[in-house]
């Protein structure tokens, strides 16, 4: 008796159609609606990254962390041949849903919530990884997401706050290294001579005295850029090469070793240069390729010899990609939908943060300098210290200052006021004390009342507090107050500032109305709603005073990004 075979299991079945069968192009097409919706939603963030590709700094190499992923996901997206056919709608939207609303939260309420903090820390790429995860889980099933959770993983390295760091503690260390073999090898070869003093600068002689320039082993010349750039692609290259744990990290420490002679080289080869061709020749035209042609040279060789290490690359074959997504998702026609249209709804307060480029730079750097510096000449008012307040010290640690300043009108803008506004502005190295001591509970314990407290937009990413309040003897005071980082030099403070209009009845002010985003509004509201928080009513009088002091205060930290434009650019690593 013959029996007919039974069906093949379709996860088991080999890519025998066609290379563009109707499956295969269902399943491309579903594909880049998820890239789309994540390029989408996520656009200007992604931005930045790329264009810290084009600045010679070591995180510059932070732009490539999303194509790699993409590659990355390719590459492990194809399942085992002992992986099992289960498959569970329901789990795929328990876990994918989930995800993608956390990351659109993230977007609507956080930069609402902490205001400039949420660019310094760069809370958007910290949370793209979750919503490229929950887009997976939906578009493809949760076993696409766990074959590719590396790749996902890997979106991680996009986030500059660890990697500043770790760069900041090395820098240093590694430009000595770098110039201390340069030294070793110029007295060797004698193409340029060590000047007296830092040890890091040599001067080139080409033709006579006129010919004479100097050359820095400065910290751009330390070969941190190409080591972390290397540590990206070859991390990504040995979670899909086959080896051991020892074996990979052997490559990678050869690699990086190799990385950093080639550097060395590199600065070598632009001194020699110099000393036979002249600076132009050298600094002009081979300084400028030199690092990127040594540096895929690195790359390239490290490649070829991977199976030096007990390194080889996978064997890409086994169960067809197509055939597992159409087993695991069959159709995601509504999955598809909301993707698109959260992306959508999140792209609109993505292109917000672009807000906070005057404020701070694509890797958390801030770029505002320090109230005294840049914020006492808005336009139409004048401002000048007159006080100092000591006791605060023992609240914001001994290296604070708490300095109040007073604003004048100068009678020739829309925005004006007969009496002078305040700023008390308290300047520290600990961000946390403004937490310990905020402005409402200082206000609480010195028996103040309170009312009106409504968070503001203010510009530039700024989001403010707006609030009245009055003394026990009735005296009656409008205040606006913010919180940034500053920069102090080559480092990092922070600011509160704090202006004061008193409520007097015979006070004078002129304001234009104010005009808000209506995304920044809907995220400021969303997070009030969220919180609990209730503003009140206010009367008529106190709406003007209000107004008017939000706009003098958009004036101000419009001013202040204006002047901080002016000043010399700050030393970073990125953005």
């Amino acid at each position: 008796m013959l029996l007919n075979p039974p069906p093949a299991d379709p996860i088991e079945k080999a890519e025998q159609e066609p290379r563009w069968s109707e499956d295969t192009r269902k399943v491309a097409g579903r594909t880049a609606i998820a890239l789309f919706a994540v390029l989408l939603c996520y656009h200007t963030s992604l931005w930045t990254l790329m264009r810290g590709l084009t600045v010679d700094t070591p995180l510059a190499y932070l732009g490539l962390v999303p194509i790699i992923a993409a590659v990355l996901g390719y590459a492990l997206a194809r399942p085992s041949i002992t992986e099992p056919n289960i498959h569970d709608r329901h789990i795929d939207r328990i876990v994918g849903v989930p995800l993608v609303l956390a990351a659109f939260a993230s977007l609507v309420l956080l930069p609402a919530r902490l205001s400039t903090m949420y660019w310094l820390y760069r809370i958007d790429l910290l949370t793209m990884p979750l919503f490229v995860a929950g887009v997976v889980a939906l578009a493809f099933g949760v076993r696409m997401l766990w074959r590719t959770k590396a790749a996902i993983l890997f979106l991680f390295l996009a986030w500059p706050i660890p990697i500043r760091g770790l760069v900041t503690l090395g820098l240093e260390p590694l430009t000595g290294l770098t110039a201390a073999a340069v030294r070793m090898v110029v007295g060797v070869i004698p193409v340029a001579t060590v000047m007296a003093g830092d040890g890091i600068t040599f001067q080139v002689a080409h033709g006579g005295a006129q010919g004479t320039f100097l050359v820095q082993v400065a910290s751009a010349c330390s070969g941190a850029n190409g080591l972390l750039g290397f540590l990206l692609v070859a991390s990504a290259f040995t979670l899909v090469a086959r080896g051991t744990k020892s074996a990979k990290f052997s490559w990678l420490a050869a690699g990086t070793a190799l990385v950093w002679v080639f550097n060395v080289i590199r600065i070598v080869a632009i001194l020699a240069v110099g000393k036979f061709f002249g600076e132009t020749a050298s600094i002009d035209i081979l300084h400028p390729v030199a690092g990127l042609f040594t540096f895929n040279i690195a790359v390239l060789i490290m490649v070829l010899q991977a199976h030096r290490f007990g390194l080889t690359l996978p064997v890409f074959s086994g169960p067809s990609r197509t055939r597992a997504v159409l087993a695991a998702v069959p159709t995601a026609g509504r999955a598809m939908l909301g993707i698109v249209v959260l992306a959508l709804l999140g792209s609109v307060f993505n292109h917000n943060l672009t807000a906070y480029d005057p404020i701070s730079s694509s890797v958390g750097n801030p770029r505002v300098g320090k109230f005294s510096q840049v914020s006492l000449r808005p336009t139409g008012f004048r401002g000048e210290r007159v006080g100092t307040f000591e006791n605060g010290k023992r609240f914001f640690g001994e290296d604070s200052s708490w300095v109040r300043y007073q604003y004048a009108a100068l009678g020739s803008s829309q925005l004006g006021s007969d009496v002078p506004v305040l700023a008390d502005v308290i300047n520290t190295g600990k961000l946390q004390a403004f937490s310990d001591f905020g402005i409402e509970a200082c206000y609480r314990f010195h028996g103040y009342s309170t009312e009106g407290v409504k968070r503001v937009d203010l510009g530039n990413g700024v989001v403010g507090t707006v609030l009245n309040w009055a003394d026990p003897d009735g005296l009656a005071w409008t205040t606006v107050y913010w919180l940034w980082a500053v920069r102090e030099g080559s480092g990092l403070r922070y600011e509160r500032v704090v202006l004061l209009l008193n409520d007097s009845n015979a006070a004078r002010v002129a304001s234009p109305p104010l005009e808000d985003s209506i995304a920044r509004q809907v995220g400021i509201r969303a997070d009030e709603a969220v919180r609990g928080a209730q503003s009140g009513d206010v009367t008529a009088r106190q709406d003007e005073l209000r107004t008017f002091l939000v706009q003098f205060a958009r004036t101000v930290i419009q001013s202040s990004a204006d002047r901080s434009a002016q000043m010399p650019e700050p030393v970073e690593f990125g953005g």
